[in-house]
């Protein structure tokens, strides 16, 4: 069955675009998709991200493309019986050691909902090219439901999940925030 998300995204308080996320749960994994489009004052332009993920969540192949005043394609591949990991950017294209198993930014965003974390506790998880800090934060009530908050780092990201959705991303970019906050929901 497909989940579907509807995002607005603001800078600076001001919109600034939307994005679509489709989650489809199958047998043995889940695949995502996030197709946002941005407005002025930020650049403007489409991205959209492409995640396949095993049966634990952890990602298996990773695809970002940003088309803006150029077209720019970044892909992550998990070959684990070769041992390693595919990362292609353009036509160049790099083999890691396979050593974990790892999260991309979708999959990353797609397993906060069923952290079981305590407030204050902090978790490792290896990423591509580096690792990320998941906190969890204390709660906050919107409007009379409960809020679960993570701080994501490095990059201070502030995430929000109510109900087992993602709600709110909030993230510093330059000088003002940007916010992806969720508009509607379609599926479980």
């Amino acid at each position: 069955m497909k989940e579907v998300y509807r995002y607005a995204y603001h800078y600076a308080g001001r919109p600034v675009g939307e994005g679509r996320l489709e989650v489809e749960r199958r047998r043995g994994g889940v695949r995502a998709s996030l197709q946002a489009e941005f407005l002025p004052p930020l650049p403007p332009g489409r991205q959209r991200w492409q995640t396949e993920l095993d049966a634990e969540g952890f990602s298996l192949r990773f695809q970002e493309r940003v088309e803006g005043k150029e077209v720019r394609v970044f892909a992550v591949e998990r070959l684990e019986e070769e041992g390693v990991v595919l990362v292609s950017q353009g036509k160049e294209s790099l083999a890691y050691p396979y050593l974990a198993p790892y999260h991309d930014p979708l999959s990353l965003f797609l397993a906060l909902p069923g952290l079981a974390l305590e407030p204050g506790a902090v978790v490792r998880f290896p990423m591509p090219g580096g690792r990320v800090y998941v906190e969890r934060l204390p709660d906050v009530e919107v409007e009379g439901k409960a809020r679960r908050q993570y701080r994501l780092r490095p990059g201070l990201s502030l995430v929000q999940v109510e109900e087992g959705r993602l709600v709110r991303v909030a993230q510093q970019v330059g000088r003002h925030v940007f916010e992806a906050v969720l508009l509607e929901a379609e599926g479980p």
